[in-house]
């Protein structure tokens, strides 16, 4: 049998001829394999039948959703959606809880989701708090189905459950007791609800991923809504011509710009000339005669001490020099000066690669201790 066929079977019917693949759901008599139940038959490395209907059966290591109906000094007992219930000692709990404080941690009516421990021969179900996946449901919805439903729910490879967070956003958690708990806005866990339902009614049907799928976008549509992991189409990019075209107009409007600029500059140089020569030619004769004598007398000055600040440059080089030649000799060195220290930023200016610095806005500088 292929690994993805499937088949509805009945109660005794034959299902192989080798005993080492009878799974759940099956016997073996004779050395063949018999479905023992009514349901859908699947072949994960053993075959096993998925029954249609029927109560949960507890299984070790299972995680459920349970009820409290029952509080005692050192137990809960919850309905966990079978024949039989379940207990919680108290000793199973994370930490000390006193006998007086029982109902102030799981009361009567709340929901929890829980771990099965063990199962014994006689149907005693023991469960625990202390997995890290073990919480108190306060908030969110709950939804129901058949346990035998959940395989379906949960999908190949938790393809199914993938695919309905994504869709409606929603968080979910699915019991291995047909348990369902769900959290999210108000119209998301309505399509969800809905969306359940229509997996239990439709679970032996093939390909129902693509049906849900389906099914979740109308009901979206119908709401006018978008489902959340809806994508929306990227705008289709802009030509290189139409950039081009684009870019032209902003060019010519910024060369005639500057061209208009460089006139109007043009035309205030002449007309500053023109008012200059007029003035001139206007000017007498006298005015200019008066003016020449004291640019000599000026051009005499200058020349006289010119020559005064040369000859004090020179020997200011001239003691430098016997000033090195002294130090080299007597083997002192130079002192530097330290930098100083401001309060501009907290830290020494030579540390500080900005010149204008006002906070510890760099990373580079609240590495640094600031100075005291």
């Amino acid at each position: 049998m292929d690994r993805m066929d499937k088949k509805i079977v009945i109660p005794g019917e034959l299902i192989s001829d080798n005993p080492s693949l009878s799974g759940a759901g099956t016997y073996v008599s004779g050395g063949k394999v018999y479905a023992s139940v009514c349901g859908l038959l699947t072949q994960k490395g053993k075959l096993s039948v998925h029954p249609f209907s029927g109560p949960y059966m507890p299984k070790k290591n299972d995680y459920i959703l349970g009820y409290v109906t029952v509080v005692t000094s050192s137990n809960w007992i919850f309905d966990i959606g079978c024949p039989y219930e379940g207990l919680l000692h108290v000793s199973e709990y994370p930490i000390r809880v006193p006998s007086e404080e029982m109902g102030k941690h799981f009361d009567v009516g709340d929901t929890v989701l829980v771990k099965v421990t063990d199962v014994n021969a006689e149907m005693k179900i023991e469960l625990t708090y202390k997995d890290p996946v073990c919480r108190k449901l306060v908030i969110g919805r709950l939804f129901e189905v058949p346990s035998s439903k959940v395989s379906r729910i949960i999908g190949g490879s938790g393809a199914m459950i993938s695919m309905l967070k994504a869709k409606t956003g929603c968080d979910i958690f699915v019991g291995g007791n047909g348990r369902i708990w769900m959290n999210g806005a108000s119209e998301d866990m309505d399509i969800l609800t809905r969306a359940l339902q229509k997996i239990e009614k439709d679970a032996h049907l093939s390909g129902l991923t693509d049906l849900i799928i389906a099914f979740i976008q109308e009901q979206y549509d119908f709401v006018g809504l978008k489902p959340h992991d809806f994508v929306p189409p990227k705008e289709p990019a802009a030509s290189p011509d139409a950039a081009d075209a684009a870019k032209k107009p902003r060019a010519k409007k910024a060369r005639s710009g500057t061209v208009k600029k460089s006139a109007e500059d043009k035309e205030t140089t002449s007309d500053a000339a023109e008012a200059e020569t007029a003035a001139a030619e206007t000017a007498p004769k006298e005015d200019l005669e008066d003016v020449s004598e004291p640019a000599a007398e000026t051009k005499t000055e200058t020349k006289t001490a010119s020559k005064a600040v040369l000859e004090s440059a020179k020997e200011k080089k001239v003691e430098r020099k016997s000033k090195g030649s002294k130090n080299a000799k007597s083997g002192t060195k130079k002192e530097t000066k330290k930098p100083e220290k401001t309060k501009r930023c907290g830290i020494e200016s030579a540390l500080c690669e900005r010149s204008k610095c006002t906070c510890f806005g760099s990373v580079r500088f609240t590495r640094r201790r600031p100075l005291e």
